[in-house]
């Protein structure tokens, strides 16, 4: 990573400032965090899935478009597009100055953890794979499971901040992760197919 790259934890608490006013429009949030990297906004969208933050209803308004935008990194788009209906929603100045100061710590101390490292694993058709993990883990999330989005989040930040930092070894462990989520989600619907068929029978 060059000098010039900002840490994700930069980025946030630059948004007041960028984003003045009232209410933010995820097209602003996309113009201020979008533009520098993909994986900033995806961190950005995954994080109240981990985080307790206290903002209510923030979750359902970023569900929607961190799968639209893993599609676009599945894809290969470079630069992100949002339907005008979605980049209008927004979010209040207390939810995103609540986001800020419950995330910003969370984010440095993974930060610490991270570096350039196995770099081609963070570009080429490495995106692709990583753009089909976060597609599939943000459907998981929008499904209505108690908690399930904690571990798909978990996974989608972790690739995300391994794309952020150009750290192939942080993308190599969300792709873990977001295996674990599969296969948590793989037993959990063979176990009520199997408590459907004891009913029926």
């Amino acid at each position: 990573m060059t000098s010039t790259r900002k840490h994700f934890s930069s980025l946030l608490l630059s948004l007041p400032e960028a984003t003045s006013g009232g209410p933010i429009s995820l097209a602003l949030l996309a113009q201020v965090l979008g533009n520098r990297s993909t994986g900033a906004l995806l961190l950005f969208l995954a994080l109240p899935m981990v985080l307790p933050i206290p903002a209510p209803g923030i979750s359902v308004v970023f569900g929607v478009p961190l799968t639209l935008i893993s599609a676009q990194l599945l894809f290969g788009r470079q630069t992100l597009w949002l339907p005008r209906q979605l980049a209008n929603r927004s979010i209040s100045r207390e939810q995103l100055e609540a986001y800020i100061k419950r995330a910003t710590p969370a984010v440095h101390k993974m930060e610490k953890l991270v570096k350039p490292r196995l770099v081609p694993l963070t570009r080429g058709i490495a995106l692709r794979i990583v753009g089909t993990m976060c597609l599939v883990l943000a459907l998981i999330i929008t499904l209505p499971v108690p908690l399930g989005h904690l571990v798909p989040g978990t996974a989608i930040s972790v690739m995300a901040l391994g794309l952020i930092e150009r750290d192939g070894l942080m993308i190599l462990a969300g792709l873990l992760i977001g295996g674990l989520a599969l296969l948590v989600v793989i037993f959990a619907m063979i176990g009520l197919a199997a408590a459907g068929h004891n009913l029926l029978s």
